[in-house]
C-alpha cells in the first residue's frame, strides 16, 4: 500500500503520499502517536519532499527556549537534518531547523535510543547559522519558502490622552519590521515540473508593514521582544 512503510533490513523508506499545498493558515492538524522502530532499524530514508530532523533535547528551563506566544503545546521546536528526499529543494544535512510540531502530517520516530521527526520540507519554518538554538537568537532565523520574519512593533500601553490601558485592552500590534524572508514560493502555475521558477518574496529588509493579526508563528526573546514568522500572503500591506 501506497501509504505504508516499506522496510528493509537496517534500513526504514517511507512511502511517498501525494503531494498537497501548504495553505497560509491552517486550523487542522493530523498527528499520529510517535513509532518506535526495532532495534534492527538503524537508518530511516525520506521520499519526496520530506525531511528526517533529529529533534533538539528539551530544555530543563524555558527561559532560553523559543516559545510560541499563543499555547506552549503549539510551540515550535528546533532539531537538525539528518536526511532529506529526493524532491527537496532547500534543505540540506546538517541544518539546523525550526519547525511546528503539530504541523500537518509529521510524523515521531524514536530509534535508536533518540527521537525523530520527519516532516515535509514546505512545513519547516526557517533555518538558523547553528546548533542549540535559543530565543536570543531568533533574527538570525532565516524562513524558508515565501515566509517572512518580521520583529513586531510593541503595543501601546496608553491612550493618547496618557490613561493606562490594562493587558487585556491592550490593542495586538499589526505593525512590524522586516528582519530577514524565505527565497520565495515556487510558480504553481507552470505545469512543467522541473522548469517552475520561484518568485522572490515582495518585500524587503528593513520594511514596515501591517499584517493579519492571527497570523504565523509568534515567539519572544529573552527580553520580552516578540517575533513573528508568516507567509507573504499574511502581509496586507508595506508602510
Amino acid at each position: 500500500m501506497a501509504a505504508m512503510a516499506a522496510m528493509t533490513q537496517g534500513v526504514c523508506t517511507k512511502a511517498a503520499a501525494p503531494s498537497r499545498r501548504s495553505a497560509a493558515r491552517r486550523n487542522v492538524s493530523v498527528r499520529a502517536a510517535a513509532v518506535e522502530l526495532p532495534a534492527k532499524y538503524t537508518k530511516v530514508v525520506p521520499l519526496g519532499e520530506r525531511v528526517l530532523v533529529k529533534v533538539a533535547q528539551a530544555e530543563k528551563q524555558t527561559s532560553g527556549g523559543i516559545l510560541l506566544a499563543e499555547s506552549a503545546q503549539r510551540k515550535p521546536t528546533s532539531g537538525d537534518v539528518v536526511a532529506v528526499g529526493e524532491e527537496c529543494k532547500e534543505m540540506k544535512v546538517g541544518v539546523t531547523v525550526l519547525y511546528n510540531k503539530f504541523g500537518i502530517g509529521c510524523t515521531d520516530i524514536e530509534m535508536g535510543g533518540e527521537t525523530f521527526i520527519m516532516i515535509r520540507e514546505a512545513d519547516l519554518i526557517g533555518t538558523f547559522p547553528g546548533s542549540g538554538a535559543t530565543a536570543n537568537d531568533i533574527p538570525k532565523l532565516i524562513p524558508t519558502g515565501d515566509r517572512v520574519l518580521l520583529q513586531v512593533d510593541e503595543a501601546m500601553s496608553t491612550t493618547k490622552g496618557g490613561i493606562m490601558l490594562t493587558s487585556g485592552a491592550v490593542e495586538k500590534p499589526i505593525t512590524g519590521t522586516v528582519l530577514s524572508t524565505g527565497p520565495g514560493k515556487k510558480d504553481e502555475e507552470n505545469k512543467d515540473k522541473d522548469s517552475k521558477e520561484v518568485k522572490p518574496v515582495g518585500v524587503t529588509v528593513g520594511q514596515k508593514v501591517l499584517f493579519f493579526k492571527y497570523a504565523g508563528d509568534k515567539m519572544f526573546d529573552s527580553d520580552g521582544k516578540e517575533f513573528v514568522v508568516l507567509y507573504e500572503n499574511d502581509i496586507l500591506a508595506t508602510m
